[in-house]
């Protein structure tokens, strides 16, 4: 995500590649869910578990912003 914010900075406002990334609500998304993992390993492992796999079938969910950037 930090690679990915580092490259976006280096376009302009208008650029296609802006536009295709601007909004990333599953990176986001992610990295809260993450960081909450992380946190409740310490205390409930099981829920930790839990989040982990709700993570996974959020990325599992295909992503269409660039075949709906491609074909509108």
């Amino acid at each position: 995500m930090l690679l990915q914010i580092e490259v976006l900075k280096q376009h302009k406002k208008n650029s296609k590649l802006k536009q295709l990334f601007g909004s990333d609500f599953k990176g986001k998304v992610s990295v809260a869910l993450y960081l909450t993992i992380t946190i409740c390993a310490l205390f409930l492992p099981i829920l930790s578990y839990v989040l982990l796999v709700i993570t996974t079938l959020l990325w599992i969910i295909l992503d269409r912003r660039i075949e709906r950037f491609y074909n509108p």
